[in-house]
């Protein structure tokens, strides 16, 4: 009898054992095929804070990386956005038998050294959208349907009363302009988003000149009131313009008639989006999904404690999660010391201008016989530029730096040249691979972004900026 009860008691805690196994698989499976496995989960699951990363660790970031890239055509077809294939680069589009689910749960579970969820990819009940058409965004709609919004004769069209200038007024204010001085500028989309908002580009003084300059804002999400002040430069070039304002003793037209500045007010407009709205402003699912993910990484790697709403708020990326001012092509596959996978600064991207708004800046500067480019970000009131540079390159800097310097009043400050450590920035590449002077502008003190009290000051030092370009080029 006592051989028996023994039997009798392991069997019954045998089946105990395999309830509570088969319970556990079970729950896992089905967090899996809903798309619930997160980035925590896979920390919690090798209880390790930090995940440290092996080098196939890294090898198998970098290839999720790549794979959060936008592929809409693809997305669209299948119905299928991006927290799980895509996110991990591993999965199958559809994921729905039993098969994939089990194989995503031992990925997930036993991925030791990996910061990124390794998910199949959840079905949604509709096609995520992958048009500006299919989120009617501002930049195709007829405009004039808000001539009722614009200010009246004599009042700016750019108003001042926040820093976080929107994207969508951003547009209605490029048309309101263009309204009320015609044939003094014409603006246009460089390229499209991956949350599909147009990157836009206003142009002015003589497009059939020998020289341009590329000027470009806000790369950085959090650095939005850059935005409001090219806006309020081009609105202040176009008063002078049709007004007879002069600079230096100079009319603006006789100084912009030799020299044409292309304006590229908001660089990052889903990030911009970000920072301003959180994850609400973004439209696609899909986006909302990744930099979700970004602040679920980014906690888990110990790289912030924020709660997410304070997160977004002061993130820098785009909607992929890309730095875009680390996706350059200088010094851009040596860049080791960033992050391996999307986050809210340092992730150098799955490639080397990979990023719709890098290609943007670099068919603005390339496609146009460009003298000089401008970034233009925060905080600091200084004025990077050298970049290790030697040689003619770096008199032309030189020149450029001074004379910015002069005008404003910024502190100068030397720029080392790319290594493994800082690469694949904007300034950096067009002076090492293009030969084209450029610098940095930070504008303002104090952590971004920015507040609206800031900006008188970042105006009264850089209101003049366009016209002291146009003169030390267009002569």
């Amino acid at each position: 009898m006592k051989d028996n009860n023994g039997k009798k008691g392991i069997t019954a805690i045998l089946l105990v054992l395999i309830v509570l196994i088969l319970g556990t698989a079970g729950f896992l499976v089905y967090r899996v095929v809903e798309g619930r496995v997160t980035p925590m989960d896979v920390f919690s699951a090798t209880n390790s804070k930090d995940a440290s990363m092996t080098e196939s660790g890294l090898a198998d970031m970098e290839s999720s990386g790549a794979a959060l890239s936008d592929t809409s055509a693809d997305e669209a077809a299948s119905g299928v956005t991006g927290s799980g294939a895509a996110l991990s680069g591993t999965a199958s589009g559809a994921a729905s038998s039993s098969n994939a689910a089990a194989d995503t749960t031992k990925s997930a579970s036993t991925t030791a050294s990996a910061p990124a969820p390794t998910t199949a990819a959840t079905p949604t009940p509709t096609p995520d959208p992958v048009s500006q058409q299919s989120v009617n965004d501002i930049s195709i709609q007829d405009l004039s349907q808000y001539r009722s919004e614009m200010p009246a004769d004599g009042q700016e069209i750019v108003g001042t009363s926040t820093s976080a200038y929107t994207y969508e007024q951003m547009v209605k204010d490029l048309y309101f302009l263009s309204v009320r001085y015609p044939g003094l500028m014409t603006y246009d989309s460089l390229g499209v988003t991956a949350d599909q908002r147009s990157i836009m580009e206003a142009v002015i003084g003589n497009p059939q000149a020998s020289r341009h300059i590329v000027v470009q804002y806000s790369i950085h999400a959090r650095e939005y009131i850059n935005s409001l002040l090219a806006m309020r430069q081009l609105e202040t070039y176009l008063e002078n313009v049709s007004g007879g304002g002069t600079f230096n003793g100079r009319t603006y037209t006789d100084l912009f008639s030799n020299v044409c500045i292309h304006l590229l007010p908001m660089a990052n407009p889903d990030g911009v989006t970000v920072s301003e709205s959180g994850l609400a402003g973004l439209r696609r699912e899909r986006m909302q999904q990744i930099v979700h993910w970004c602040w679920e990484s980014d906690t888990g790697l110990g790289r912030t404690s924020q709660p997410i709403e304070q997160y977004l708020k002061t993130f820098k990326a785009n909607a992929n999660g890309v730095d875009l001012n680390k996706n350059f092509d200088i010094g851009w596959s040596g860049y080791t010391d960033g992050v391996p996978v999307p986050s809210t600064d340092c992730y150098k991207g799955g490639a080397a201008a990979s990023e719709p708004e890098t290609q943007a800046i670099l068919k603005a500067v390339e496609s146009n016989p460009t003298v000089c480019v401008i970034a233009y970000h925060s905080s600091g009131d200084t004025i990077y530029w050298n970049y290790g540079t030697s040689g003619d390159i770096l008199e032309s800097d030189r020149y450029l730096a001074e004379s910015v310097r002069n005008l404003t009043g910024y502190a100068l400050s030397n720029s080392k040249k790319y290594d493994h450590t800082l690469a694949g920035g904007c300034a950096d590449y067009f002076v090492w691979a293009k030969g084209i002077p450029s610098i940095t502008i930070e504008t303002g003190t104090g952590n971004c972004p920015l507040d609206i009290s800031k900006f008188a000051h970042i105006w009264d030092k850089n209101k003049e900026v366009l016209p002291l370009l146009a003169s030390m080029y267009g002569s």
